[in-house]
């Protein structure tokens, strides 16, 4: 097991140490592939769980504090941002939720410490209808299917989505998007706490995982994908797995989570307790 998925072990409880001392090399891929990962605020936590001895270099480890500091003001400003943007839409008539992003981090035991990057925001309405609001005010890009990007923020791109996600198979994806809107009014209920909507974790351990099998399609799976998979297995109840196992199945997920088990147990120490299915490797 190579010292960077020990790191995120520890980082998660999953173990107490790492099996050798890093190097000074070692540790400047460590923190390289962190970065590259977007799980820095993450793996920062590790390093507070090691004895002292097993410490970055301390000029390192100071520039990955400051990194992580800064993903934290980065944090502040998306759910400022996304209050802001919750309540633009909510005084012309549109309720919403806030998708992935900082909505996202809210499973974290550290919600600050999980990087972000645009802010996704799922709005109650018609494309036509969504879409010709956004055009009288704001510069917006390419309508594509489920979503369309537009320049509200001049610090944060924002990407209104009148779908959260679909699907390849146009058969499972009429059943995604049916499902998609049984759930719509329970997600778009706002956190009065953060002033934004944010998913429900049954919710997200669906629409996450549309998500992720997007990325493994289209860009390649990172580990803050699989984290954030994580936190939201980790969540869900006896009750939601069982419900889960089977909606997952008509939408033709069911292999994908069955593999994605497995990599969490392999990579993050997921117990099998926790799992939705019976991991399987192939």
């Amino acid at each position: 097991m190579s010292l960077f998925i020990e790191l995120v072990q520890v980082a998660l409880g999953k173990r107490n140490e790492l099996s050798r001392m890093p190097t000074a090399v070692e540790w400047e891929k460590i923190f390289d592939e962190a970065q590259r990962q977007a799980v820095s605020g993450l793996m920062i936590d590790g390093l507070e769980r090691l004895p002292d001895s097993y410490r970055p270099p301390q000029v390192l480890l100071l520039q990955w504090i400051g990194l992580v500091q800064l993903n934290e003001t980065a944090y502040k400003l998306h759910c400022r941002r996304a209050k802001e943007l919750t309540s633009l839409f909510s005084k012309s008539g549109f309720t919403s939720c806030i998708l992935k992003g900082v909505g996202m981090a809210q499973l974290y035991p550290d919600p600050g410490k999980r990087q972000c990057g645009d802010i996704d925001i799922w709005v109650n309405g018609g494309r036509k209808e969504i879409v010709g609001w956004l055009r009288e005010s704001y510069q917006t890009g390419n309508v594509i299917w489920h979503h369309i990007d537009a320049e509200i923020f001049g610090d944060v791109p924002t990407e209104i989505h009148y779908h959260p996600c679909w699907l390849y198979n146009p058969f499972c994806n009429k059943r995604l998007q049916k499902w998609f809107e049984s759930q719509k009014q329970q997600q778009m209920i706002i956190d009065k706490r953060l002033g934004f909507a944010y998913p429900t974790v049954g919710f997200n351990a669906i629409y996450s995982l549309v998500h992720l099998y997007h990325h493994l399609i289209e860009e390649g799976i990172g580990l803050r994908h699989l984290v954030d998979y994580y936190y939201i297995v980790m969540a869900l109840s006896a009750d939601d797995k069982r419900i889960l196992a089977g909606e997952l199945k008509r939408f033709g997920m069911f292999r994908l989570v069955e593999a994605v088990m497995w990599v969490l147990g392999e990579m993050c120490g997921l117990p099998s307790e926790y799992m939705i299915v019976k991991p399987n490797e192939l």
